[in-house]
């Protein structure tokens, strides 16, 4: 004879296993939160030229998956991330480099002009896109790649004698196209009327290649010498971010 406790526990596994199948999978997110630099990017060294002196940054992100199959399905994220520099340490560091290769400008210390922006990036990628469905929740893994937009701080330094220029150094602040890719995954917790509460934890990369243009004229002459110097900086940032997202359907 059955039991009415094994009745009401098998009533309560097919309600949960109802809710599991009954759950959508697809969904489109907003988060917002916060980007660590990684590596390189969060190093003060000037002596290494891919140092960043990147601190921690704000996140942004618009993004979805479509999941035709229960599990695997298709993601896509358009992320758009900054990153204030260390602008007191770089300027120190910066400034005694180039003291030492120019010791005739240590008289004019006081009097250079300095001003540094923000790195930023804007990352369209898309990718597979896994999920694994426990009542209200949904455990989301993804590997997503494509084009990353990324920023330079704009950077100008300005050392004058006589109210001309003798020596600058510029970094145009204009976005450089590259490929990158994001990995991580998420967490959903499903609420009424198919919202849910999202959080996120990602590994972003990317690494662009922009122009250092230093001019000098110590002669007295007039003749300014002018040199171009590529970098490569790796963008290398863990995103963390809470948001809300709309599961639905297809």
């Amino acid at each position: 004879m059955v039991s009415i406790r094994t009745i009401l526990f098998s009533a309560m596994f097919i309600g949960l296993v109802s809710q599991v199948h009954a759950q959508n999978e697809s969904f489109l997110g907003l988060t917002l939160g916060g980007a660590l630099p990684q590596g390189s990017f969060a190093e003060k060294d000037y002596a290494n030229e891919e140092s960043g002196y990147a601190n921690t940054g704000f996140l942004f992100t618009f993004d979805g998956a479509l999941f035709p199959d229960d599990y695997l399905g298709f993601g896509a994220t358009v992320t758009y991330a900054s990153n204030n520099p260390d602008k007191e340490q770089y300027k120190v560091d910066l400034i005694d480099d180039i003291l030492t290769r120019y010791p005739d400008l240590v008289e004019y210390k006081d009097d250079i002009y300095f001003d540094y922006g923000v790195w930023r990036y804007l990352n369209f990628h898309v990718g597979p896109n896994v999920t694994f469905n426990a009542g209200p929740f949904n455990f989301d893994l993804r590997a997503l790649a494509g084009l990353s937009l990324a920023w330079p701080p704009g950077h100008l330094l300005q050392i004058k004698v006589n109210e001309e220029e003798t020596f600058s150094r510029k970094i145009t602040s204009k976005a450089t196209p590259t490929l990158g890719y994001t990995v991580g995954g998420g967490i959903r917790y499903a609420l009424k009327s198919g919202y849910v509460i999202r959080f996120i934890a990602e590994y972003s990369n990317c690494k662009p290649t922009f122009d250092v243009i230093e001019s000098v004229d110590l002669d007295a002459s007039g003749n300014i010498q002018e040199e171009t110097t590529e970098i490569s900086m790796p963008f290398k940032n863990i995103q963390l971010g809470i948001g809300i997202a709309y599961n639905f359907e297809i």
